[in-house]
């Protein structure tokens, strides 16, 4: 998956002029965020709960090597939290979903919607992960006119596999 950000990556010769901006959370957030470093592009965390919620949530369930590469991240990248930059959510509200209008409204106010790619690793189902969910975001970018490429995990080859 790493392989599949970096390339996607270099297509759009993304680099120094540009941002990077992901939640933060253990897998591909964390993954494209560690790329966008390497090819020196500004990286933008936007977490969409308290730190010690977050972590526990989103990241150390899968392991204390995410621990360790968040960590580092924070250490390297402007972090904000939703809660402290928008104010608590409304009663009911989902904070992933408003996470993706967060980081959608955050890359408008950088750049015109039309300049705006997003890679997604997403099956590509259009159900199941509900609001807040990849093909909500998929939908949002590509109505506003933004460039989505899909990195799908059900078609990467693991090694020693092949794919027919």
């Amino acid at each position: 998956m790493r392989l599949r950000i970096a390339e996607q990556l270099a297509q759009w010769n993304a680099g120094a002029l540009d941002v990077g901006i992901c939640g933060g959370a253990c897998g591909a957030d964390i993954l494209f965020a560690e790329t966008c470093l390497e090819r020196r592009a500004r990286v933008l965390l936007l977490i969409p709960l308290p730190e010690d919620a977050f972590l526990e949530q989103s990241v150390a369930f899968a392991g204390a090597d995410w621990v360790v590469r968040y960590r580092a991240l924070r250490n390297r990248c402007e972090t904000r939290f939703q809660h402290e930059a928008l104010g608590p959510p409304a009663q009911g509200e989902n904070v992933f979903e408003r996470n993706n209008l967060w980081c959608l409204d955050t890359a408008r106010a950088l750049v015109p919607f039309d300049r705006i790619h997003a890679i997604l690793v997403w099956d590509e189902k259009p159900a199941g992960d509900g609001p807040g969910g990849t093909a909500e975001f998929a939908a949002r970018v590509a109505e506003g006119g933004g460039c989505v490429a899909v990195i799908n995990p059900t078609r990467l080859q693991r090694p020693g596999s092949s794919i027919r």
